[in-house]
C-alpha cells in the first residue's frame, strides 16, 4: 500500500513538470462561431480544469463537462451541451465544449460543470462552485478548480484515515509575522500580522482571543486548514500576509511595559507614553549596540541584549518597547522604539539617557544554521544555532 502512495504522488509532481504537454488538447479557438458537418450551428465554451491535491489520474480515467441552463433555482437545470473526454492527461486539462446558439436564451443563466470520474467507477474531483458563463457579461471561457470527493481507497488505508477523517478540517495556530500596538487611539488596539495561503481551500478563519492576564496580552490567533494528508496540496508555498485588529478591551497604566505573546511566541513589548509628555509618536531608538546571547540551557535560548539612546532627553522621551518581526526563515528584524514629543519646537533636556534591553529570540533555531537579527533596519548581529 505505501509503494502505491509513494508512487502516486510522485507520478503527480511528474505531471506538474509536464503541464500543459500532458492536458487534453482543447483544439482551435473556441470563440468564433460556425456550422456542425451536419449544417446545424455551433458554437462552444472552452477553458482548463485543475486541482491542487498531489494525485495523479489513470489513463482509464474521464473528465465530464457539462454545460446547463441554470435560471431556475426550484427546477432542475437542464443540460444543453455534454462532453466526455477519456484519458484526459493531468491537469491542468483542456476542453471545449460545442453547443448550439439557438438553444441559448439571453434571459436565462447559464453555467459549466466539471467532474472526473476514475477508472474505478469512483467520481474523484467535482467542482464546488458555481461557473456563470454566456450570458449576463458573462465569458466563454473559464478556469475551474475541481475539489476532491473521494481519494484513491488504498490511499485512505495507508493513511490509516477512515470515514470522513480526511474531510474534517483543523484548527491550527496562524504563522504570526509581527504585532504592535497602534499608536495615539482613544482605545488600546492590538494589530497582528500572519502569513495565510492563497490556495482555495487551503485556509478559512479560525479563531481570535485576546486575554489581560497582568502586563502580559495573550493573544490566541487560528486559521482551519485541511488535514495533513499523503494528497495534501502544498498550501505553505503560496502565502499572503494578512492582519487583523484586537480591542485590548482595558485601561492600560501609563508608564508600565505590556508584554504580548501571540501564539505562545513573545512579539512586542510597548508602553503607553505618561501624561507629562502631552501629544506623542514613536520613533525608533538610536542603537548603540546589539548582540545575541546563547544560554547554557537545553534547549538552548537566545537573547539579543540592545543598548539604545533616547534622543531628545529624558525631558521629551520615554522608552517604549521592542518588536520582533519573522518575515524569513533565517532572518528577524527587531524594531526598539521610543514614545517622544511631537512638536519639535519644544525645549528638550540636553541629557541623552541610555537603555539596555534583553529582547528574547525564542528557541526555535535549527542547529548549526546561521540566523541574522536585524535592529532598527540597520545594526545587525549573526549567530549560529546550536
Amino acid at each position: 500500500m505505501k509503494t502505491k502512495m509513494h508512487l502516486g504522488v510522485l507520478t503527480w509532481v511528474a505531471a506538474l513538470a509536464l503541464g500543459v504537454a500532458c492536458s487534453g488538447d482543447a483544439g482551435p479557438d473556441p470563440n468564433g462561431g460556425g456550422e456542425s458537418s451536419g449544417g446545424q450551428r455551433q458554437d462552444s465554451v472552452s477553458g482548463t480544469v485543475y486541482y491542487h491535491e498531489r494525485l495523479a489520474l489513470t489513463p482509464k480515467a474521464s473528465l465530464i463537462v457539462e454545460l446547463r441552463d441554470t435560471s431556475y433555482a426550484d427546477a432542475p437545470s437542464q443540460v444543453i451541451a455534454s462532453q466526455t473526454i477519456d484519458n484526459p492527461g493531468q491537469v491542468p486539462i483542456k476542453f471545449r465544449l460545442p453547443y448550439n446558439p439557438d438553444l441559448i436564451d439571453s434571459r436565462n443563466r447559464y453555467s459549466v460543470s466539471a467532474r472526473i470520474v476514475e477508472s474505478d467507477g469512483r467520481l474523484a474531483f467535482t467542482n464546488d462552485t458555481a461557473y456563470d458563463v454566456l450570458t449576463e457579461g458573462n465569458p466563454k471561457r473559464v478556469d475551474m478548480l475541481l475539489v476532491l470527493v473521494e481519494p484513491p481507497p488504498e490511499l485512505l488505508e495507508s493513511a490509516d484515515l477512515s470515514g470522513d477523517n480526511w474531510r474534517t478540517w483543523q484548527e491550527v495556530p496562524a504563522d504570526v509575522i509581527w504585532a504592535n500596538l497602534i499608536p495615539n487611539e482613544p482605545v488600546a488596539l492590538l494589530r497582528v500580522a500572519y502569513y495565510q495561503s492563497t490556495l482555495d481551500n487551503c485556509a478559512r478563519p479560525g479563531n481570535q482571543k485576546l486575554t489581560l492576564d497582568g502586563r502580559d496580552i495573550l493573544v490566541r490567533l487560528t486559521l482551519m486548514q485541511p488535514p495533513e494528508t499523503p494528497w495534501a496540496p502544498p498550501c505553505r508555498r503560496e502565502v499572503v500576509e494578512l492582519d487583523t485588529v484586537l480591542h485590548v478591551g482595558a485601561s492600560l497604566t501609563p508608564g508600565q511595559p505590556y508584554r504580548v505573546v501571540v501564539n505562545d511566541v513573545e512579539t512586542t513589548t510597548f508602553t503607553i507614553p505618561e501624561a507629562r509628555l502631552g501629544h506623542t509618536v514613536i520613533a525608533e531608538s538610536l542603537i548603540q549596540s546589539a548582540d545575541v546571547v546563547i544560554s547554557e540551557s537545553s534547549p538552548h535560548e537566545y537573547s539579543l541584549r540592545v543598548v539604545s539612546g533616547l534622543s531628545r532627553g529624558s525631558g521629551c522621551s520615554q522608552f517604549n518597547g521592542y518588536e520582533i518581526r519573522r518575515a524569513a526563515p533565517r532572518e528577524l528584524d527587531v524594531v526598539v522604539t521610543h514614545h517622544e514629543v511631537a512638536d519639535p519646537s519644544v525645549v528638550c533636556t540636553a541629557d541623552f539617557p541610555i537603555v539596555e534591553t534583553d529582547v528574547p529570540l525564542g528557541n526555535g533555531f535549527e542547529p548549526g544554521r546561521e540566523y541574522t537579527v536585524t535592529v532598527n533596519g540597520d545594526t545587525s548581529a549573526t549567530f549560529v544555532a546550536r
